[in-house]
């Protein structure tokens, strides 16, 4: 397992031989050479390794043997917490780079909850910056409310022009419904993109799972699923009244996706994202009280699980992210009540994807992509991320055949609290290519 070309703006020359492409636009993947120069996809055919400026000119390409393999659009993960500015010692952009790159995902948004929080210019620039030294796509997300408090909204504009790619407070909820009414209607204005944490703290507080059976059998206080439903029904009425672009985070109960499944067929600009704990896991996992699976909103009923799945199959969830929460040991081996709360996910987050959906619920692979690639980039208004000719290389190449049980040890990001410690995935991730450089091997 090797990591390469960061801090470089070096383009490679690469050929990928024999692969399996997939396009989400497209019905069936299809075999073929791809060749990148300069950064960009240049020609994409059978046979280009025969061509004879190609093969007379060797040494100035890399060469990956894709046969058997799947060569996808770049993976992007549209929620990500890297910890920069403030809290390195769980993660930084460095390590978090290396994360990402080891799961695939060429490109991230990450979130504004770091200390100081990201609400203003210069932010916003240091994480452009940071992304701009380690060579790597990370989109800023700016604070919808100085520091997080649900008080002062920030000026949003100047924010976006600066680089932040949307607002969001997540991690926490505006309570105020004018607020975020005000909120809404400016941000129409320049049609600028809302993740919205949904979360109702008088359903929530001191809360530490779902409340259902299992949290009662425990003995540890619930969060109730209307905490999240509250919310959404409140944000879905003031985007239809302001014409706001709204996108719903980590959507986890029945009832939510039903009211935005609604909102969609009414017209709302309403998309929404589930993570990879909340499609996989149920709250019968936290029997142990393994303090891994203290993620907000929690992990839910299997009914909710079920519903997830449906969502998924049926379009009304647009994405799958991570919610790469990074906490260190002693933030998590303690009691459960008093463990931080979040899991590390984007070295899982392909992987878990296949896993449950391609392998047991038959979702087509194509659907998968879209659903961690093809659709994020559409919602953050990123480049499309089909494998095209003129298009800048961002691209993965994986082994959906590998199966392993995940350990400490594969772990690369510096926190290891993993909802998938001990689980039995499929899929590899063999390389990792972003703009057009090759960034991470795995033979």
């Amino acid at each position: 397992m090797e990591f390469k070309n960061l801090y470089t703006n070096k383009k490679e020359n690469i050929i990928i031989k024999n692969g399996l492409i997939i396009n989400p636009t497209l019905n069936e993947p299809y075999k073929s050479d791809i060749l990148i120069s300069n950064g960009i996809i240049t020609e994409i055919k059978e046979n280009l390794f025969e061509k004879d400026n190609i093969k007379n000119n060797f040494d100035n390409f890399i060469l990956i043997e894709a046969k058997d393999l799947f060569v996808c659009p770049g993976f992007i993960d549209m929620h990500v917490h890297l910890r920069e500015p403030g809290n390195e010692y769980e993660e930084d952009i460095d390590s978090g780079t290396k994360s990402a790159l080891r799961g695939g995902i060429t490109s991230i948004a990450c979130m504004p909850n770091t200390n100081p929080v990201i609400d203003c210019e210069h932010l916003v620039k240091y994480i452009k910056l940071r992304s701009q030294e380690v060579g790597y796509n990370i989109y800023p997300v700016a604070a919808i409310t100085k520091n997080l408090q649900g008080e002062i909204i920030n000026d949003l504009k100047t924010l976006k022009n600066e680089g932040a790619i949307a607002f969001s407070d997540d991690g926490k909820c505006i309570q105020n419904a004018r607020l975020m009414y005000e909120v809404m209607r400016y941000c129409a204005e320049f049609n600028a993109l809302l993740i919205l944490h949904e979360e109702d703290y008088g359903f929530s507080n001191n809360g530490v799972m779902h409340e259902g059976y299992y949290s009662t059998l425990l003995g540890l206080d619930g969060i109730s699923s209307l905490s999240e439903d509250l919310m959404i029904s409140r944000d879905i009425l003031l985007a239809k009244i302001t014409g706001a672009r709204i996108h719903i985070t980590h959507v986890s109960s029945a009832r939510a996706i039903k009211m935005i499944e609604i909102a969609k067929n009414e017209g709302v600009k309403v998309t929404c994202d589930t993570t990879s704990e909340h499609l996989f896991f149920n709250d019968s996992f936290i029997q142990d009280y393994n303090t891994n699976f203290k993620i907000k909103p929690p992990i839910r009923s299997e009914e909710d699980r079920i519903a997830i799945i449906s969502g998924l199959k049926n379009g009304v969830i647009d994405a799958i992210a991570s919610d790469h929460a990074p906490h260190l040991s002693i933030e998590k081996d303690i009691s459960f009540n008093e463990a931080s709360f979040g899991s590390i996910g984007m070295e899982t987050l392909f992987k878990a994807s296949l896993s449950k959906l391609y392998f047991e619920e038959n979702f087509p692979i194509q659907k998968i992509i879209s659903l961690i690639s093809f659709n994020p980039s559409n919602i953050l208004n990123i480049e499309n991320t089909n494998i095209e000719k003129g298009k800048i290389a961002n691209i993965s190449i994986v082994d959906i055949n590998t199966e392993n049980t995940y350990k400490i040890k594969d772990i690369v990001s510096k926190s290891k609290n993993s909802t998938f410690l001990n689980q039995n995935l499929k899929g590899e991730i063999k390389y990792t290519i972003v703009n057009g450089k090759l960034m991470f091997i795995n033979e």
